[in-house]
């Protein structure tokens, strides 16, 4: 399916129409929305990432590959309790325009992904998006008319964007300027091997606390720490990236989160 998307006259236009669409302001959260994207920024990377509601929170399913841990340990369970709840009613209204709206949500996500872009390059940083933020939807299959033209990907459309996310489909085929980053977890690592061996980073989470040296190795390869920054595309390749555990990831004893 191919859709036709709207041009939006400003980035306010497009807001205020998401807004009386589903109750939300805006698609992408904020470059400085948590600590790993704002060491991004220090680093010369402005990162916005889309944030769904996982699995099917939303009574659509984003996570065909999840597993039980995982699902229990995603990251849309980290960050202040506090403003769980309307984090989570955004996350599922955005979800459900994707599928419901999917026109809609698309016009939305190009004006935030242009103006992103100028807020980039007028600040000197490379503009990057995490469409997966919570989510593991194959992007790349995405295609949509904009302004007259037909394009294939997201990436397409934005050659000088750098896309990047984390997913549990080991052989997924995608842009140059889509970067992807296998993400294991319990009963997964077969589909871990298959993914390096197709030249994908793995990252895995493990226990170890806050301040705490990653282990040095898995699997015969380096493990490097990976809360140093969100920005994958930075990651030499062949390696394991090391996560500590977070949110409801701690504590975890499915197998999702590992021994260090």
């Amino acid at each position: 399916m191919t859709i036709q998307t709207v041009t939006f006259a400003s980035l306010a236009q497009a807001k205020r129409t998401l807004t009386e669409a589903i109750g939300v302001t805006s698609l992408l959260a904020r470059p400085d929305a948590n600590p790993k994207l704002a060491k991004g920024m220090k680093q010369g990377v402005m990162s916005a990432p889309l944030h769904l509601a996982p699995a099917d929170l939303s009574g659509y399913e984003v996570c065909p590959m999840a597993t039980a841990g995982c699902r229990k340990a995603c990251l849309h369970t980290a960050g202040n309790p506090a403003h769980m709840e309307g984090k989570q009613r955004a996350r599922v209204a955005r979800t459900r325009l994707y599928f419901e709206n999917r026109e809609l949500f698309m016009s939305v996500l190009i004006a935030e992904i242009q103006a992103l872009v100028r807020k980039a390059e007028k600040a000197g940083m490379v503009p990057a998006i995490r469409l997966n933020a919570t989510s593991d939807i194959p992007w790349e299959r995405v295609r949509f008319i904009h302004d007259g033209v037909r394009y294939s990907t997201l990436m397409t459309l934005f050659p000088d964007v750098t896309f990047y996310d984390y997913t549990k489909r080991p052989n997924r085929k995608v842009p140059s300027n889509y970067h992807l980053t296998f993400s294991l977890a319990e009963g997964n690592d077969e589909q871990a091997h298959e993914a390096l061996n197709n030249g994908f980073n793995v990252a895995g989470v493990f226990d170890t606390k806050r301040g705490q040296r990653l282990p040095a190795g898995m699997w015969l390869r380096e493990v490097i720490d990976g809360d140093e920054t969100d920005f994958r595309p930075s990651d030499p390749k062949g390696v394991i990236v090391g996560l500590r555990a977070k949110g409801d990831a701690i504590g975890d004893t499915s197998g999702f989160v590992r021994a260090a």
